[in-house]
């Protein structure tokens, strides 16, 4: 036994000692005492192993092999997916479903689960319906086979040696028809990919492992039912072009459970190979409960002892419930995605994914990006107000843990939302929770309940004395439109206005009024400085300052809320046509398509559209121009029937002594005074 005990020494002691002398040596005498170090070893390990001795051998078991289940039983999409497997102790939400029914169903009910789906009639809701898709210099065209879905696109391997801002453009792309595997999206728009290796008519059975999926340049937004183009469904300088996008490098951190991409270096940069797998598709149970095999283990084992379990309302170690977490690691849970982050460990997510698991600390995985850690010159710049808010949304994270209401209080995101107990899958808010009553769980005082008025200036009952209305107002931007602000403050108006400053809740509601008029009623009702603005912030309409001369952000949620429903009490939208119209050229895909929209919805627009071409926002410029300047003169001739008010506010821009006639030179100083900063809003 010592002599065997020697021999394993010496086997591994002996090359490492041989250490100094190879360094020493150069040239040819190097390399000769490096063969020789591996010689001595070699020849030691060759006499250990097969010494007669083995009673130091211990036991190995074989490498655990994962359960793999299937989510479908079609070849062709089993391999082009990635694998759903029992990883890291998960089991999936089926399992879940055999003892928490109502909890399953409820989570059933939500977009939570419907984020990422593999590709079939139950999940698909465009129409493939074979027609074509003209973008660019590219035909593209929709259509099924049977109950399979198939694009005629760019062939993604040719693509992703082009020049994203060349793509578009490209005046020979080479074409190809592929199968559509997978979606992600949800409620507002779906998102479709292609396998890089099996989306032909059969897999490729060279490389049955590679999974990697590839995406689709067109987004289907679900509400509309139009398709748009990927590079424009995102506020993004036209000058990045159309950046190429795997799903396994960058999706599967949040849009699935348990995510591993297992990156495979290729010797050719332009070859993506990734042999993914999952523990769900979508955000499932263990997303936020974290793994579940000790937990069924547990209970397994209860039940076929035939103990009679009862409920003590002690918490269960044996999986997480977030509502027991203290209020930061509660909010880690939902922050794990809705936050803007870095890992921590980039090499090893590609291959094993991000290891966090609810109730750890999520910092020590991640590193959350803020305001103060950005500069103008890197892209997460863009992704805040100048005074440090989130405008992104789903980064909903950022904007909690900087509210006072989780600083210097109790607050988390289960204080409103509830996924168990919604009342509807929207926004995703508790019972009751989708008014006053989810702020007044903490503030209680008369001021916030039954003297309401006197603290709003509002009636009690109108939109004015909502609490999210003043506090949380749509100043995040996502999947084309505005989403409530999670940074809980207050409006307020600085002194000297800046670029890039954020819109203040007063104005975005009361879109006929300056930023003086805020101010000073700030003053007046709740002691803030007076404070006198410059011009144009005495004289013209914040709204229609942001609308014209913003930034690309402010500009596109000022026309977005040009038609939000509490804008048409406080004025009237007669003056609001001209002013929108003006962004229907803007060099901003996501602006123009987004006003458009939002131009739509205004009472007087279908009688002014009337004989006019329908917009596309995607045409080419001259086309566009050749619109809004029909849809211009069209106002102008139909404002006997359109009616409202006299049009002769110099706020709106229209002259004072001329009415219905627009101040053109206020605007074309607002326009020449645009906000042109670059910006990119990675959602």
């Amino acid at each position: 036994m010592q002599q065997s005990l020697f021999l394993l020494l010496a086997t591994l002691v002996l090359p490492l000692a041989c250490v100094p002398a190879v360094i020493r040596h150069q040239g040819k005498a190097r390399i000769i005492a490096v063969f020789a170090v591996l010689a001595v070893g070699a020849a030691a390990a060759i006499y250990w192993f097969s010494s007669d001795e083995t009673e130091l051998a211990e036991y190995e078991p074989p490498p655990e092999t994962l359960n793999v289940r299937q989510a479908t039983n079609d070849i062709q999409l089993q391999t082009a997916t990635p694998k759903l497997t029992d990883h890291n102790d998960y089991v999936g939400a089926q399992v879940c479903a055999k003892c928490h029914q109502e909890e399953h169903k409820s989570w059933h009910s939500s977009y939570h689960r419907t984020m990422t789906q593999i590709a079939s009639p139950e999940t698909i809701r465009a129409d493939f319906d074979g027609r074509e898709m003209k973008l660019g210099n590219t035909t593209y065209k929709i259509y099924r086979k049977g109950e399979e879905y198939w694009v005629r696109t760019h062939d993604p391997k040719w693509e992703l040696r082009q020049r994203p801002d060349l793509i578009r453009d490209h005046p020979n792309p080479k074409m190809a028809d592929k199968r559509i595997v997978m979606i992600t999206g949800s409620h507002k728009m779906h998102m479709f990919w292609m396998s890089w290796e099996h989306s032909d008519d059969e897999p490729n059975a060279e490389d049955l492992d590679n999974n990697s999926m590839w995406l689709f340049p067109w987004v289907y937004m679900i509400e509309q039912q139009k398709w748009i183009p990927y590079e424009d469904s995102f506020i993004a300088d036209p000058q990045f072009g159309r950046p190429p996008t795997v799903w396994n490098q960058s999706c599967i951190a949040c849009h699935a459970v348990g995510g591993q991409p297992h990156y495979q270096a290729e010797e050719d940069r332009y070859d993506i190979e990734f042999h993914s797998n999952i523990a769900d598709y979508g955000i499932s149970c263990e997303a936020c409960h974290g793994p579940g095999k000790s937990h069924v283990n547990k209970h397994q084992a209860l039940l076929s002892a035939n103990t009679n379990v009862e409920l003590s309302g002690k918490a269960d170690s044996s999986i997480i419930n977030p509502l027991r977490l203290d209020k930061h690691k509660q909010a880690q849970v939902c922050g794990q995605c809705h936050s803007l982050f870095e890992s921590n460990h980039p090499q090893t997510f590609l291959e094993d994914g991000l290891d966090y698991q609810p109730g750890n600390d999520l910092i020590k995985n991640r590193q959350m990006i803020f305001h103060e850690d950005t500069d103008p010159s890197l892209v997460y710049y863009n992704m805040f107000w100048n005074d440090g808010t989130v405008r992104i949304g789903g980064r909903e994270y950022q904007g909690l843990v900087k509210s006072e209401c989780f600083t210097h209080g109790e607050m988390t995101c289960l204080s409103c939302h509830s996924l168990h107990s919604m009342e509807e899958p929207d926004n995703q808010l508790g019972l009751g929770l989708n008014s006053n009553q989810a702020c007044v769980q903490c503030h209680k005082e008369p001021e916030y309940t039954t003297e309401l008025s006197a603290h709003t200036h509002h009636l009690s009952d109108s939109e004015g004395s909502k609490c999210f209305n003043c506090h949380m107002p749509h100043t995040s931007y996502a999947l084309m439109g505005g989403i409530r602000s999670h940074r809980i403050d207050s409006p307020q108006i600085h002194r000297q206005p800046q670029k890039n400053e954020k819109p203040n809740a007063c104005n975005l509601c009361h879109l006929d009024q300056t930023l003086q008029w805020t101010a000073d009623a700030l003053s007046q009702w709740y002691g803030h400085d007076a404070i006198k603005l410059n011009s144009p912030h005495q004289d013209v309409a914040a709204s229609v300052s942001w609308l014209l001369q913003g930034n690309a952000v402010q500009r596109t949620l000022a026309a977005w809320h040009m038609t939000w429903e509490p804008t048409l009490e406080t004025s009237s939208t007669n003056w609001r046509l001209p002013l929108m119209v003006q962004l229907l050229n803007d060099n901003y895909a996501a602006t123009r398509y987004v006003t458009w929209q939002s131009l739509q919805k205004l009472p007087e627009y279908k009688q002014v559209q009337e004989g006019i071409d329908f917009y596309q926002f995607v045409s080419p410029v001259t086309e566009r121009i050749k619109i809004q300047q029909a849809l211009m003169n069209s106002w102008g001739a139909k404002l006997d029937l359109i009616g409202g008010p006299p049009l002769n506010n110099r706020r709106l821009l229209f002259k004072t002594d001329q009415p219905s006639v627009i101040d053109q030179d206020t605007l074309l100083l607002l326009l020449q005074n645009r906000d042109n900063t670059s910006i990119l809003m990675s959602e």
